[in-house]
Parts: C-alpha cells; structure tokens; sequence
C-alpha cells in the first residue's frame, strides 16, 4: 500500500512541476524552467522504475500513477493560479467620456492609452492597459464601480518592451 502512496505522491508532484515549467517557459523563464525539467524527468524516471519493480501489480500501479497524474494537474492549475505570474493587457470600451474612470485608475497608478472610436451605435472611448495579474480583480472591481456598462476584454501578452507603471 505504501508503495502505491509513493506512485501517486510522485506522479502528482511531477505533474505539478510540469505544469509550471511550461507556464515559465512561455513567460521566457527558461533557466528555471530548465531545472525544473531536469527535476520533473528525475521524479517521472524513478517513479516509472519504481513502479515496474515493484512487488505488486503492475496494472495497479499504472492506475495508481494516473489517478496521480490527474491529481497533478489540478494541484499544478492550482498553484499557478495562487503565483498569479505576469501581465494581462485589459482593453475596456465604453460609451461616452472617460475622464472619472481615467483619472481614478490613474490615482490608483495605473497606466492607460486611451482613444476615440468609433462602435455600432456611436462614439466610444477606448482604454488600453497592460497589469500584472495580482493587480487584475483591483482594477476590475474599480472599472464596475465606476463604469458598470463598460466592455472589457482580456488577454495574455506573449511579450512586451517597456511601459509605465507595471
């Protein structure tokens, strides 16, 4: 039975670091991403060993090494959710002047280019951010009281150079 435990633990601890090795990687941290990978492959290497030397059954074992894997990329989706790493650009469209939700999301040091556009049913005003994600549900909670109509749209930069207030 323990040696089952040991199969599932692992599994799910090289699921894990799996998972946050690829988010690094894509945030271009390949240093750490590196190590991480050549501690994945340790634990995944001596886990597989483990396993197929093991006294009980091998078909048991697998199993219990899925359920490990699968335990693995939740606990991964979690952790990277609870280390919120890198930005989010925020685009938010709204009819009408800005000015009140401009001004107080810049007293709350956030950087914004905005513009004139032009939507189906007349002018709007565009306002274009880019946030570190722990500052996300701030700002989002900011733009509703302020704004509550307004239409936000957000992605995940790859890549960005520069800037202000990030």
């Amino acid at each position: 039975m323990q040696e089952y435990l040991i199969i599932f633990l692992a599994m799910a601890v090289f699921v894990s670091l799996n998972t946050i090795r690829v988010i690094l990687i894509i945030r271009g941290k390949k240093g750490i991403a590196s190590i991480l990978a050549a501690a994945e492959n340790f634990i995944y290497m001596s886990t597989f060993a483990y396993a197929i030397s093991g006294s009980g059954s091998n078909i048991v074992a697998i199993i219990i090494a899925s359920g490990g894997y699968a335990c693995g990329v939740l606990t991964g989706s979690i952790v990277e959710k609870k280390l919120n790493m890198g930005h989010l650009v925020v685009q938010i469209i709204a009819d009408g002047e800005l000015e009140d939700l401009i001004e107080g999301l810049r007293k709350s040091n956030y950087a914004i280019t905005n513009w004139k556009v032009q939507g189906l049913k007349g002018n709007k005003e565009m306002l274009y951010l880019l946030v570190k994600k722990k500052r996300y549900y701030d700002l989002e909670s900011k733009i509703k009281e302020l704004k509550p109509n307004s239409f936000i749209v957000v992605t995940e930069p790859n890549y960005f150079n520069g800037g202000y207030g990030n």
